[in-house]
């Protein structure tokens, strides 16, 4: 027998899913999340799934929003930036762009790195390439003083270094040379190999910031696994959506800092659909990401928390609506989140001392949620405090208890719709062409109500969707990416530059893949083109089917394709210039095979409870998802309830259980009353 595990660390639990690679078997489990030292909360769940397997797992593979909470929460290491003289500044000014233009008290997000921590160092490289000032030791030792025990992470980041990479790895060598054992250097070249100054700095910076607290965990949890019999590989999710070998994402740190939301998003790519809208929807966020003809939307460039990253990540929008999400009253208008619950106190309904009204608490007055089987008994539920807490919230307004409680998951479903279509409808894309894939503990049930919102047929709940990102963790494939910046225009590139380029690009992910152990496994390449119209400044990713075949009024074609689908129009009179070359390698790893749960047993109902669907009380029947086996069908209004997750069935929708064991709810002619 041979096993995978996975693991998803978010704020409050950890997700684990143990897979039998030989049955196709997978158990599950949530410990809760130890922040002061990660591993900790891994470990126990591992050691309550695996036991006694250590030494027949193969591979495990984890993914985490620590790195991203250390940005948030201003706690990462403390460290310094080098850079060309006369460019000390351009980490605190930034770009001229303003988010909100109409926020008169906005202001650019403080830099991780303080003016006085940046260091200047007089080399120069010029935009072609050409060095015109050499780095030496002698240039350097002001620097390498103010360095020396300083710090524990240093980013280095040269002007015009993308285009030359040998001043920059004589500045590194020199200071892992000279300063203390174990201060982690970034080099920018190695992260973002690529123009626009400001952004690989910042790209830089980030790496510098989160990479020494990366390291610490990736040592911790593989001296433990390792006193455990576990000989396999460890890997880390990266925010592209591939697995990297966790020795190596210490280094390139920034990489995974994305990695938690992005499990769902692999989950959903193999779904059988070709367009699905993924949603995961917890105490705190609501996070949506989007399939397209079976690929993951993905974009070159991100930002966390006003900071630009140049790094290949799946395209996760996120808003602050979740199960914790607390109703509020802003002069005499209802409002719910970005405040959120939490897990302490929590929501009303868990008596742990939360007083404010919360989404969860609106489902719970709604008759959305049984308070006998939620979390499969496991945990009491207050139904009369939380009522108590409604009757007070909706005194505000005039409301009965129900009435405020629809209008609280009312506006929470808006704002979720509103999310997906910031993904879809601003992009040119039809929601109603997909289906929706939901999950995490709160997802699956406001799933269908959201669906109704954007007159979508079909919403898809996979099996266990509370451990669902972990699951599709186990499907992530092993990913490199690479690029570099070679401005010309398109009308002369010439077919020899075209596939020289790519060629050197292949070479570099073929000596990455050597340095991780493989050599001839099976691998996939993927070759972008970064274009833009003369005199523009960003640009636009195009895929090149095949590498090897050079077809310019092609590429020009599929670039124009793009930017009206985009922006509504395109410009054939403009000159094309080329920016960027870009190639991803695939490893492919086996992907988990569900296997079917077959019964002969009709679904009866568990329990009958009433609720409310639009203004209209319901008897509601209760199943249990144990009991839903593949072909079975049931009919709204109806909840299913599991131990992490609950999914409502409303009016007019029929549920079945398909043979990847995933309950798929249609919607008949009708829906609720109110089309909504």
């Amino acid at each position: 027998m041979s096993y995978r595990l996975a693991a998803d660390v978010g704020g409050t639990f950890t997700d684990i899913v143990l897979l039998n690679d030989d049955t196709g078997v997978y158990e599950t489990t949530k410990v809760l999340t130890t922040p002061d030292a990660l591993e900790k909360g891994i470990l126990k769940g591992f050691d309550e799934l695996a036991g006694d397997k250590y030494g027949q797992i193969t591979s495990i593979v984890h993914g985490t929003t620590s790195g991203l909470n250390s940005v948030i929460e201003r706690r990462g290491a403390h460290c310094a930036l080098v850079t060309t003289k006369g460019f000390r500044d351009v980490y605190e000014i930034a770009r001229a762009n303003r988010p909100e233009i109409y926020n008169i008290r906005y202001h650019k997000p403080e830099p991780l790195i303080p003016r006085k921590d940046i260091y200047e160092i007089d080399e120069r490289v010029s935009f072609e390439g050409t060095i015109e000032k050499k780095v030496t030791k002698e240039m350097m030792r002001e620097v390498i003083v103010a360095l020396k025990g300083k710090y524990d992470s240093v980013a280095v980041c040269l002007i015009n270094s993308y285009a030359n990479t040998k001043n920059e790895k004589e500045v590194c060598r020199i200071l892992e040379e000279e300063l203390d054992e174990g201060t982690i250097i970034t080099a920018s070249h190695e992260i973002a190999k690529e123009s626009r100054e400001y952004e690989r700095v910042s790209t830089s910076v980030l790496n510098a910031y989160v990479a020494p607290s990366t390291r610490r965990h990736v040592f911790a949890l593989s001296e433990e696994l390792l006193k455990r019999g576990f000989g396999g590989t460890l890997y880390m999710m990266q925010s592209s959506g591939g697995v990297i070998r966790a020795e190596m994402a210490s280094s390139t740190a920034v990489y995974t800092l994305m990695s938690g939301p992005v499990g769902g998003a692999i989950g959903a790519s193999v779904i059988d659909r070709e367009n699905i809208i993924g949603f995961d929807i917890g105490g705190t966020s609501f996070d949506v990401s989007i399939v397209v003809n079976n690929r993951m939307e993905t974009t070159v460039e991100a930002e966390i928390e006003g900071f630009p990253v140049l790094a290949p990540t799946v395209n996760v929008f996120s808003i602050g609506a979740g199960g914790g999400s607390i109703a509020w009253n802003e002069a005499g208008g209802m409002r719910v989140g970005p405040q959120s619950a939490g897990a302490a106190p929590g929501p009303v309904c868990y008596g742990r001392g939360g007083e404010k009204p919360t989404l969860t608490d609106a489902n719970l007055v709604l008759g959305h949620m049984s308070p006998e089987h939620f979390l499969g008994g496991r945990m009491q539920i207050d139904a009369e405090k939380t009522m108590a807490a409604f009757e007070a919230y909706g005194r505000q307004f005039g409301l009965d208890a129900e009435a405020a409680a629809e209008g609280v998951c009312e506006i929470a479903n808006h704002k979720m719709a509103d999310a997906i279509r910031e993904l879809t409808v601003k992009r040119g894309i039809d929601p109603r062409n997909f289906s929706i894939l939901a999950f995490g503990g709160a997802g699956p049930m406001h799933a269908a109500l959201i669906a109704e919102m954007l007159d979508i047929k079909e919403v898809i709940v996979p099996a266990n969707p509370g451990v669902f990102s972990a699951w599709g963790m186990l499907h992530a494939d092993i990913r490199h990416d690479t690029g570099h910046t070679k401005v010309c225009l398109l009308s002369s590139l010439t077919e020899e530059d075209f596939h020289q380029n790519f060629a050197e690009l292949k070479k570099e992910l073929d000596e990455v893949l050597l340095k991780e152990g493989l050599q001839n496994e099976e691998r996939n390449y993927i070759c972008a083109l970064d274009m833009r119209y003369f005199g523009q400044e960003y640009t636009i990713s195009v895929d090149i089917p095949d590498e090897t075949v050079f077809d310019r009024e092609e590429i020009e074609q599929a670039y124009s394709d793009i930017y009206e689908r985009l922006y509504g129009h395109h410009s054939p009179d403009n000159i094309v210039e080329l920016v960027n070359y870009r190639m991803t390698v695939l490893v492919p790893v086996n992907k988990a095979a569900v296997k079917r749960r077959l019964s002969d047993s009709p679904a009866e109902p568990v329990g009958t409870l009433q609720g409310y669907f639009s203004s209209k009380k319901y008897d509601i029947d209760i199943y249990a998802r144990e009991c839903l086996v593949t072909g079975r069908k049931i009919s709204g209004p109806a909840i299913v309830t599991e131990l992490t997750s609950t999914t409502i069935v409303p009016p007019g929708w029929e549920l079945t259980v398909d043979e990847a064991d995933s309950m798929v709810m249609r919607r008949g002619n009708g829906g609720t009353e109110d089309g909504r």
